[in-house]
């Protein structure tokens, strides 16, 4: 074996190895916190994660070229063009991944939103509301005035009590 293969061997394996561990245990473990460098942040998209997706892509494909026998510039050159695409690829993955996430929605803040009711609900039984806001949530709602609500209402939510909506007619 020789050293180029070697040293692919052991980029692969950091790579593979720190990537797969960060997705086990859920987090990168901080480690270039104490680095303090601009360019490595959760806000950009770029950090340990992208780092280590690269390392595994550029020793994977390096690996494979001096294993058969490319000549060592075509290794580097094809070993960094792939890597620079996949760690790319993981940040944009990354960045669209963070982008559909919501902050939880506090329960002050649902007081005022419109939703629909999905099922006719008996008078002063709960039934249940779909609110399209931020996200789309269904929640159980009662009416304020003890009435019934019907399908397709449109409410309004007045206040909370015990995980219940409280809530008015739209039109009301």
């Amino acid at each position: 074996m020789d050293a180029l293969t070697l040293f692919f061997g052991v980029i692969t394996l950091v790579g593979v190895g720190y990537f797969l561990l960060s997705m086990l245990s859920g987090g990168d473990f901080d480690l270039l916190d104490s680095i303090n460098l601009d360019f490595i942040d959760g806000e950009s998209g770029f950090g340990c994660m992208v780092v280590a997706a690269f390392l595994a892509a550029f020793g994977g494909i390096g690996l494979l070229g001096s294993l058969s026998g490319w000549n060592a510039a075509v290794t580097l050159l094809a070993g960094g063009l792939t890597g620079a695409l996949v760690g790319r690829l993981t940040m944009r993955l990354f960045r669209f991944m963070k982008s559909q996430q919501s902050e939880p929605i506090r329960p002050r803040d649902w007081v005022g939103l419109t939703g629909r009711v999905t099922i006719n609900t008996p008078a002063g039984k709960t039934g249940e509301a779909i609110f399209e806001e931020e996200t789309i949530a269904k929640r159980s709602v009662r009416a304020l005035d003890g009435g019934a609500l019907q399908q397709g209402e449109q409410v309004v939510v007045v206040e909370i009590q015990g995980g219940i909506f409280y809530v008015r007619r739209k039109d009301a």
